[in-house]
């Protein structure tokens, strides 16, 4: 088990573009020269930036920051490309292959590794050795970010960190006077005692569409009291009996209509929009929601809480996971890109992306702010990474074909599970089979 503490820190502090000095005439009076020389000089230059999830909530963000940057850097204009989170991949994928790729990019762990076996993306170590916040950044997550590359090199700076979490509508329960589940049993329980199908409530969203994986897994890893996926050799332990008991359990919300119908299909957005319509009262899911539950909800509402424990008292979750930036190989603008993204990750910059959005800093300047101490959230957060009876899970984002796993083989498996096309012992034994010859392949390339 390997535990990662969050008071952390970050990256970024920033490398001064210079604004070029003014072009002066020549000694003959030279006006269409000295003209021509001011002009260029006047002239910005243009960072393309893609965000891999824009939406109502992001963008917004995104453009305050991009202003408050020009301010401080009025060399620069960034030109800002919100993509749908569920096709910013396919965009970033076309870009590579056609040589038209923006000059910074926002990346999440699970897609560093099949950019850098592109070699798409520029070596940062570099730029993080010159950055003036390198101290304050903390090294689990830079260690981390590292984890997903063979050369063990930085190819993104890192901004935040979310956490698994579970939300629950404090207002509804104790409406009803449920209390917050603290174990498994009890959790299912208050599935099958608070689900009113006639009236389309339930204690339970569960997701069954895109990004599933999470939640899943941190039950069945819970259930199994177990923070490995493979063993010492590299075969996946999903194949053990316990895996698809667990899952079984997992799926029988479902199969039992504890949870609406439209589960089998729901992602981020219709999960959360169950949770906001108080279609449902308690979900799973990290801290990157909290906006959209401040949204719906409004504070006071509602509060996050650790998931349940299984019967020896533990609790398996998914281990703390980065989103950052990174500058692509081929960027038209590097300079620029550089300092823009050092902006981001820099106390100023993640400081007002953390508050806005309810992200989880890593950059320690950031723990003096009052919002962040203020926050009631972050205590969940601390609490979190602090308990004994926590234990964390790393995902393998380090092999190149974790992304296919989850959009070809976990999503559809998990589906097929919960339509009873397959059994749970079935799709373990098809997700086993293929993560444990991609760990193999990886043990075997990096002897």
């Amino acid at each position: 088990m390997r535990k990662r503490k969050l008071m952390g820190m970050l990256l970024v502090g920033a490398l001064l573009g210079m604004l070029a000095g003014c072009g002066g005439g020549d000694a003959g009076g030279n006006s269409k020269s000295s003209e021509a020389a001011k002009e260029k000089t006047e002239e910005k230059q243009t960072i393309e930036f893609w965000y891999h999830d824009g939406n109502p909530t992001s963008n917004p963000i995104f453009e305050e920051l991009i202003k408050r940057f020009e301010e401080k850097n009025p060399q620069y204009e960034v030109k800002y490309v919100g993509l749908p989170a569920d096709s910013y991949l396919q965009k970033y994928n076309t870009a590579v292959a056609t040589n038209t790729v923006p000059d910074v990019v926002s990346i999440r762990d699970m897609d560093v590794s099949s950019f850098i076996n592109q070699d798409a993306l520029m070596d940062l170590d570099g730029v993080y050795d010159g950055f003036a916040e390198k101290a304050n950044l903390n090294e689990a997550v830079i260690d981390a970010t590292r984890m997903c590359s063979i050369d063990n090199k930085l190819y993104c700076l890192p901004q935040y960190i979310t956490t698994d979490i579970s939300w629950c509508n404090t207002q509804m329960m104790g409406e009803k006077g449920i209390e917050v589940p603290k174990t498994l049993e009890e959790f299912m329980e208050n599935c099958e005692t608070y689900a009113d199908p006639a009236n389309g409530t339930y204690f339970y969203s569960l997701r069954g569409g895109g990004g599933s994986m999470e939640n899943l897994f941190d039950f069945i890893f819970t259930y199994a009291d177990q923070d490995s996926l493979f063993d010492e050799e590299g075969n996946c332990v999903l194949t053990e009996p316990v895996f698809a008991e667990a899952m079984d359990l997992y799926a029988s919300i479902y199969w039992n209509g504890w949870t609406s119908k439209d589960s089998v299909t729901n992602s981020f957005k219709e999960m959360v929009a169950e949770f906001g319509s108080k279609t449902s009262m308690y979900i799973s899911h990290n801290s990157s929601s909290l906006a959209e539950h401040k949204k719906n909800l409004g504070d006071g509402n509602f509060e996050n809480v650790i998931a349940p424990a299984n019967n020896n008292g533990n609790v398996v979750t998914k281990n703390l996971s980065f989103t950052g930036y990174s500058v692509m190989e081929d960027a038209k603008n590097k300079e620029g890109a550089i300092a823009f993204i050092e902006y981001l990750v820099s106390a100023e910059g993640a400081s007002y992306l953390c508050e806005q959005e309810g992200r989880v800093p890593i950059n320690n300047l950031i723990y003096e702010e009052e919002w962040y101490k203020n926050d009631p959230y972050n205590g969940v957060y601390r609490e979190l990474m602090e308990a004994d009876n926590v234990k964390f899970i790393t995902h393998p984002v380090w092999l190149t074909q974790w992304n296919e796993f989850r959009s070809k083989y976990q999503e559809p498996g998990f589906q097929a599970v919960l339509l009873k096309e397959k059994t749970s012992e079935q799709v373990l034994n098809e997700w086993a089979e293929y993560l444990s010859a991609a760990q193999k392949e990886y043990l075997e390339a990096n002897k």
